[in-house]
């Protein structure tokens, strides 16, 4: 079939900004190796990382967090470009992960470390999608930069992200 055609109401490109809905459903492969999907864009974000954090704030998407890794106002970044997200609940840190305060939260999605993988598939069995994340190296880092991109609906700016990263490194 040609799928060209469209609706004769449907408004012309210019006029409207590009949905990033459209990217929904999505199934994500994360670090972990485990499968998530994401009925639509997630609008409630938890982040368990302070890398992940510092990534929705690059992707302009930490309007959306509603929790974050304890101890984030010894993060000086946070204050400085976002310094609303030190009022959020923290949901503990790698080592002590608040799994009850995290799903009372009742998120859309939560990114965790892979030290919390556990953590990730209790919430996961709870119904909150967890994505478990490993940005502990630099092809690492791009990988994580375009999973949350992917995950949160905001692929197009993870990808200049990545792509301004890369040509960084090649400079250096």
């Amino acid at each position: 079939g040609s799928s060209s055609a469209a609706p004769v109401s449907e408004p012309s490109d210019q006029s409207a900004p590009a949905a990033e809905t459209a990217d929904f459903p999505v199934t994500l492969t994360d670090a972990a190796g485990r499968t998530v999907t994401l009925e639509a864009r997630p609008e409630t974000l938890v982040s368990g990382y302070y890398i992940t954090t510092s990534m929705c704030i690059a992707l302009g998407c930490e309007d959306r967090l509603v929790g974050i890794e304890a101890k984030a106002d010894t993060r000086p970044i946070y204050a400085l470009s976002s310094p609303e997200l030190l009022e959020l609940p923290g949901v503990g840190t790698a080592k002590e992960f608040d799994l009850e305060g995290c799903a009372a939260l009742n998120p859309d999605l939560v990114i965790l470390p892979l030290k919390l993988q556990d953590a990730a598939d209790a919430l996961d069995q709870l119904g909150i999608p967890a994505l478990v994340v490993n940005p502990e190296s630099l092809p690492e880092l791009e990988q994580t930069l375009t999973l949350l991109g992917q995950a949160a609906g905001c692929a197009d700016r993870a990808a200049e992200l990545v792509a301004c990263n890369q040509e960084t490194e090649a400079f250096l």
